[in-house]
C-alpha cells in the first residue's frame, strides 16, 4: 500500500449526503485541493468510475474519495457513484460535489494511525506543488523550479522538500530507537560474554583436580566439557525462560502505537533463545575444552 505525505494543510470537513442535514449522519473527511493530474502523478489507482478530465467543466463540482470513506458510508465502490455531498465548510459557488470515482486507499499519517476517509476535489488556490523529478542533477532541476517560481510569484518565498525524506522524518524517533537498541544489545551481549568467560575460566580453575582424576577414569574430552559446561548452560536456559515474555511483552506495548503492526511469530522467539544459548555455548566451550586437554599427570601433581 503506498505511502505519500500530505502536500498541504489536513482539514477535515463534515458532509452531508445529498437530503440529509442529520449531524450525527455527517460524514467527515479530509479533503485536499488538488488538480486534475494529482491521480496520475502519484499512480494511484481508480478502483472504481474515473479521474478528473481538464475537458469536463462539471469536474469543478466533482469529487474523488478512498476506499476507507466507503467503509464509512457501507457501500460498494459502484453504489457511490453519481452521489452528492454538500458542505456549509467549504467556500465554493456550487451547493453539492458528486463522486466521479474511487481511489484505492494510501497512506498520508503515520503507520500509526488507520487510514481515514479522504475527499479529492479540485482546488482554485493550491498552497503547494508536487513535482516528480526524473533521475539525475536534482539541483540543477530544483534551480529552474526556483527561477520559475520567482517569476510567476515572486513576493512568496521558494521552499521545498523531497517526499522520502519526509516520509524518513516521520520515522525519525523510531529509527533513533532501533539504532540505540542495537547498540546497546551489542554491549550487553559483551559484557555478558566477558562474565561467562571468566566465570568459566574460574570454575575451570577450580575444578582442576576432578579434572584430572576424571581424565584418568577414562573421561572423554567431551564428557569433561559437558561436565563443565552444563551449569553455565542451566543458567542461560533460565534467563532465557524469564527474558522471552518480558520481551514479547514489551515488542507488543512497542507495537500498540502503529495501526498496521505485524505479529511477533513464535520462531522469532525460538531463534533469538537459540542465538542466545549458542553465543553463551560459544563463550564457555573454549575454556571447557581447553581444561578438558590438559594433561592430567599436571594437574594432580598441581594439587
Amino acid at each position: 500500500m503506498p505511502i505519500f505525505p500530505p502536500l498541504q494543510v489536513e482539514v477535515t470537513i463534515h458532509f452531508f449526503e445529498e437530503g440529509i442535514s442529520d449531524q450525527e449522519k455527517a460524514l467527515s473527511m479530509q479533503t485536499w485541493d488538488v488538480d486534475h493530474d494529482y491521480v496520475s502523478t502519484f499512480n494511484l489507482d481508480i478502483i472504481a468510475g474515473r479521474d478528473f478530465d481538464y475537458k469536463r467543466s462539471a469536474d469543478s463540482s466533482a469529487m474523488l474519495i478512498n476506499e476507507a470513506t466507503l467503509k464509512v458510508l457501507g457501500i460498494s465502490a459502484e453504489e457511490v457513484l453519481g452521489k452528492r455531498f454538500s458542505s456549509n465548510m467549504l467556500e465554493t459557488d456550487h451547493e453539492y460535489y458528486t463522486v466521479i470515482g474511487v481511489i484505492n486507499d494510501f497512506h498520508f499519517e503515520s503507520l500509526r494511525e488507520s487510514i481515514t476517509p479522504l475527499s479529492l476535489v479540485i482546488g482554485k488556490n493550491p498552497g503547494s506543488l508536487a513535482i516528480k523529478l526524473n533521475a539525475g542533477d536534482f539541483p540543477q532541476a530544483i534551480a529552474q523550479i526556483e527561477a520559475t517560481w520567482t517569476q510567476l510569484a515572486p513576493a512568496l518565498p521558494f521552499n521545498y522538500y523531497f517526499m522520502d525524506a519526509s516520509f524518513n522524518d516521520t520515522y525519525q524517533s523510531d529509527q533513533r530507537l532501533g539504532r540505540l537498541f542495537v547498540i546497546f544489545t551489542v554491549l550487553s551481549i559483551l559484557v555478558a560474554c566477558l562474565g561467562l568467560f571468566g566465570l568459566a575460566a574460574f570454575n575451570a580453575e577450580k575444578r582442576t583436580k576432578e579434572i584430572g582424576i576424571r581424565k584418568v577414569m577414562g573421561a572423554s574430552v567431551g564428557q569433561i566439557s559437558f561436565k563443565l559446561s552444563i551449569d553455565f548452560l542451566k543458567l542461560v536456559g533460565l534467563a532465557v525462560l524469564i527474558s522471552l515474555p518480558l520481551g514479547w511483552y514489551a515488542m507488543n506495548k512497542w507495537l500498540e502505537d502503529f495501526s498496521y503492526k505485524i505479529e511477533i511469530s513464535w520462531w522469532v522467539l525460538a531463534l533469538a533463545a537459540f542465538l542466545a544459548v549458542g553465543i553463551a555455548l560459544a563463550t564457555i566451550s573454549y575454556q571447557s575444552i581447553k581444561a578438558a586437554l590438559t594433561n592430567p599427570v599436571n594437574s594432580l601433581r598441581s594439587e
